[in-house]
């Protein structure tokens, strides 16, 4: 694998349990015998062993202080509260705000009964048939096609975070890679702890161990936590989503609150925008950054998106809509809006860098100008431009897919097909 060529100073705080080397804290979660249990053995590396699994811990949660202004490091975004009323296709009452930013439902009890359910039944069956399967709604003929495509992606968002210096650090962008391929293909969270699942040839283990060797310290580790974090609620997402007659799903849940600060965080961490607001801070060679101002980058990087993509017709096509809930959506809406207004403002007052700050509001740049998003629209994949297929080729390698991913790799519409019913699967 390349060595990273940025040379930066840790950006990360100091505050997860683990003090070790990341390679070491992957070492420990390849132990893992289940998903439960990976869950709880990352959680024990990020909180230590007292932690009460409450809305207070920050390994599935994110108790936000109030901002105290400062100087600011750079201009006000030109979207704002005071011009958002402006914008009808963002939402005619423009700001609502403030909206709370407390949690109302702990996700540990919700995540804990949907990984324990299908711990059972790959227990029993040795695997699901969702495994492996296409998610991306474009019709991929091979894993080869999505993973190329997921790479191309990669390499757009990191442009339009980082402009020119977008493959300065091939680590950041394999990591995105990573994180990208997780919301495409249903991967089962072992697989990528044991190095099984593959992208050009490279493992997570072969990744970590770059990194430890980059002298990444514990920027490794945060976001080796937030990529396994981010495939266990992948999965549980996943495999959640034809919810049954027995249970209520992990979303609908999360749309009861009666605030929208509980699906804010829960769509950050499906997306990983917290171990990729690293991979942009540490391209962007920021320095030592904050706890809140990695988290409200990533929550504004996830919400501007989400915006933009409800102003262009493309959220619709979503599988988990966070603002659908019946006769209260349009007031979930405005919400969702007025969370990004606050803590984008936030962002800025505080002296955040200008990278994060930028990190925040990318959305409303990249949904517009990437392949992947206008992709989701048509429903279609676009030819790879040879300019991209070079980089991809710089930058990543030659041979997107092992031969088993290929033959393992499915439409999730064969899926759907066939009869499925969760009381047919039970223990017992």
């Amino acid at each position: 694998m390349a060595a990273s060529r940025v040379e930066v100073t840790v950006v990360t705080p100091d505050m997860l349990a683990w003090q070790g080397p990341a390679q070491e804290a992957l070492e420990r979660l390849s132990d893992a015998r289940g998903i439960q249990e990976l869950l709880h053995l990352s959680h024990e590396l990020w909180c230590g062993t007292d932690c009460d699994r409450s809305t207070a811990c920050t390994f599935l949660h994110y108790p936000r202080d109030p901002a105290a202004a400062v100087h600011p490091s750079t201009t006000r975004s030109r979207y704002n509260k005071q011009t958002a009323h402006l914008y009808t296709v963002m939402g005619a009452e423009g700001y609502v705000g403030p909206v709370a930013q407390c949690h109302r439902i702990n996700v540990w009890p919700l995540l804990e009964k949907v990984v324990e359910r299908w711990d059972t039944v790959g227990g029993r069956l040795g695997g699901t048939p969702e495994h492996y399967s296409d998610w991306t709604k474009k019709r991929d003929a091979s894993a080869a096609v999505t993973v190329s495509c997921a790479c191309r992606d990669t390499i757009q968002w990191m442009a339009c975070w980082c402009g020119e210096r977008y493959g300065a650090d091939p680590l950041g962008l394999h990591y995105i890679a990573f994180a990208t391929i997780l919301d495409d293909i249903c991967i089962p969270p072992l697989d990528l702890v044991s190095g099984r699942f593959r992208m050009y040839g490279r493992s997570v283990r072969d990744l970590v161990r770059a990194m430890d060797s980059a002298g990444w310290g514990r920027d490794a580790v945060h976001a080796l936590l937030s990529l396994i974090r981010q495939s266990i609620v992948q999965y549980a997402e996943k495999m959640d989503f034809r919810s049954g007659d027995e249970h209520i799903g992990l979303h609908d849940e999360l749309k009861n609150s009666p605030d929208m600060w509980d699906g804010v965080i829960f769509r950050g961490n499906t997306g990983n925008a917290y171990g990729t607001a690293i991979m942009v801070a540490r391209n962007s060679r920021t320095g030592p950054v904050s706890f809140p101002w990695l988290m409200d980058g990533a929550v504004c990087d996830c919400l501007s998106m989400d915006l933009c993509k409800s102003a262009l017709g493309i959220y619709s096509v979503d599988n988990h809509q966070p603002t659908s809930h019946g006769h209260r959506s349009e007031k979930r809406k405005a919400s969702y809006r007025s969370i990004y207004l606050d803590l984008i403002d936030d962002l800025v007052f505080t002296g955040a860098p200008e990278p994060l700050v930028h990190f925040g509001r990318s959305g409303f740049l990249f949904v517009q100008i990437q392949d992947r998003y206008q992709e989701r629209r048509y429903g279609r994949r676009f030819p790879l431009a040879p300019p991209m297929a070079r980089e991809l080729r710089r930058l990543f390698g030659e041979v997107p897919t092992d031969e088993w991913l290929d033959e393992v790799f499915h439409s999730r519409e064969a899926d759907e097909a066939r009869p499925f019913v969760w009381s047919h699967h039970r223990a017992g």
